[in-house]
């Protein structure tokens, strides 16, 4: 008899939000481990009429050991969104609105030369006794320069993600399990069908698109490694986790230099923004807006369009910390 996933006081309502989540297409694994680390914490307490107490959210909330701000924030949201569903089952509960992710890290805006060079140096990568890797890193790092993909997105795609008729990519499990399409310019197109033609020509489609020798999806681990090893040779040390560059920084380069393009050519920032915002995978464009205010950081000249074109919306947006969700 297979054990069930939930056995707390909640049991029933955790198995109804999950099969919800699903049905709607989310994968929602993470998300159900956490939700049973929820009930199974309830166990502790009385429970009535499936309702979240603010006793029990208070209790919920203390900081585990050796628990970090992100992993306690992500612990607390799966009780929100659950306290929600419950209300909207007529189960009254007490919702809190867990706080905002923070990180201090501040994103290395690459300078269009730098992109350059760090593509000249991919581009001249040798190639090794077991892998192909010195024919995937080029395409990967175009891919999440050119398109703006987290670097987990870009090592989950496989060879049937990446439509070479009409040139989109299928992300088909962002962050928070979001699926998006991802259309590509015609230079990235070609490098993808000539890419697929050389190195994909006999594979299934269910393939990764980026694989090691035993044909599985490149970890992203190897894919940091590369990314360091090639910023020293063009002259951009390496600094540490905390400092960077990171190679999540890349998305942010792609962000901010499709605002300074915009903001250049005189093209409406507002209108372009939910765009970009869904183009990237952000849940709302709030967390887009974060990049006005730090690509007038990267780009003093890009200041005044912003302040002239978004008025009272750019006054509010304080310095850059990080404050989204958009972490690797």
């Amino acid at each position: 008899m297979k054990t069930p996933f939930f056995t707390g006081p909640f049991a029933h309502m955790c198995e109804l939000f999950v099969r919800q989540k699903r049905a709607t297409g989310l994968l929602y694994d993470a998300q159900a481990k956490r939700l049973r680390q929820f009930d199974n914490f309830c166990k502790n307490y009385e429970i009535q009429n499936y309702e979240i107490t603010e006793t029990l959210v208070s209790a919920y909330c203390i900081r585990l050991p050796n628990e970090s701000d992100n992993s306690r924030r992500d612990r607390v949201y799966i009780m929100k969104t659950f306290a929600e569903f419950l209300v909207a089952q007529g189960c009254p509960s007490y919702v809190l609105e867990p706080p905002k992710r923070v990180e201090s890290h501040t994103p290395y805006i690459f300078t269009k030369a730098e992109i350059h060079s760090l593509f000249e140096r991919i581009d001249a990568l040798e190639p090794n006794n077991y892998t192909t890797i010195h024919l995937m890193l080029p395409l990967l790092f175009r891919i999440l320069y050119g398109c703006g993909l987290r670097i987990f997105e870009a090592v989950s795609l496989l060879k049937q993600d990446v439509d070479i008729d009409t040139g989109i990519i299928h992300v088909n499990r962002g962050k928070n399990d979001r699926e998006r399409l991802v259309p590509i310019s015609d230079s990235l197109l070609d490098k993808c069908q000539s890419f697929i033609a050389n190195v994909h020509a006999d594979t299934p489609n269910e393939t990764p698109l980026f694989f090691n020798k035993n044909m599985n999806a490149f970890s992203q681990h190897a894919i940091r490694r590369q990314f360091q090893n090639c910023l020293w040779d063009i002259g951009i040390p390496y600094q540490g986790k905390d400092v960077g560059p990171r190679i999540h920084d890349l998305r942010h380069t792609f962000i901010c230099h499709n605002i300074q393009r915009w903001a250049e050519a005189g093209i409406s920032i507002c209108s372009k923004l939910p765009i970009l915002s869904k183009y990237v995978g952000h849940a709302s464009t709030n967390a887009t807006q974060w990049y006005l205010r730090l690509t007038a950081d990267v780009y003093p000249h890009i200041r005044e369009i912003c302040e002239r074109e978004l008025g009272g919306i750019y006054d509010n947006i304080p310095g850059f910390i990080w404050e989204g969700s958009d972490d690797e």
